[in-house]
């Protein structure tokens, strides 16, 4: 553990926070007296802190930097939600999530998430409206989510995947949609988010 207010990166690459609605001021505040970063990919950096707890005692805690992802409620004209089903390697499965991806560095979420409706389900997003951003663990990670919907428009060359991709589209009412995440069968948190504060029926 570092002992000073220097900082050891190996990686690729600096997250910086997303701070909006996070207080500062409290008299109850963290300090981080240093930090050593663990492991660092274009994606992601694991780092562990050394900080200083209110009644002085110190300890190491660790953090998952991220650079953010956005993701979308695409709708279609006839009240379909576009999801895209996929592997997630951490929970060992299959899930539904929103279409949506990272966030690259200095790049507008609302960019970054056309894209990725355009690449992953074959859709245009139309009428694209921000809904809220989000930090999706914020005791674990920086990672934050830029939410948004849209009027989603099917494209004729399809989805365009990146070669790492392997995801099909899957169009269901919204209502069905929320159905499933009440019943557990949808669980990635800012899919099921996004559901709920989209609107529609």
């Amino acid at each position: 553990m570092l002992r000073d207010n220097t900082t050891r990166r190996r990686g690729l690459r600096h997250f910086s926070p997303y701070n909006r609605g996070v207080e500062r001021s409290d008299g109850m505040r963290w300090r981080t007296v240093g930090a050593e970063y663990l492991f660092c990919n274009p994606w992601c950096s694991f780092r562990v802190d050394e900080v200083e707890l209110p009644d002085g005692v110190r300890i190491g805690y660790g953090v998952l930097e991220s650079g953010g992802f956005a993701a979308v409620v695409p709708v279609t004209s006839d009240g379909r939600v576009v999801l895209v089903k996929q592997w997630r390697q951490p929970v060992g499965g299959f899930t539904l999530e929103l279409p949506g991806g990272g966030v690259e560095a200095g790049e507008d979420p609302r960019e970054a998430v056309q894209r990725e409706l355009r690449e992953e389900a074959g859709y245009e997003a139309r009428d694209l409206v921000h809904m809220y951003s989000v930090h999706t663990s914020p005791g674990r990670s920086t990672e934050v989510c830029h939410l948004f919907r849209c009027r989603a428009e099917k494209l004729d060359r399809g989805p365009e995947p990146e070669p790492t991709e392997f995801v099909s589209a899957v169009e269901m009412p919204i209502s069905e949609a929320r159905e499933k995440a009440s019943r557990g069968e949808i669980t990635a948190a800012t899919t099921v988010l996004g559901l709920m504060l989209a609107g529609g029926s």
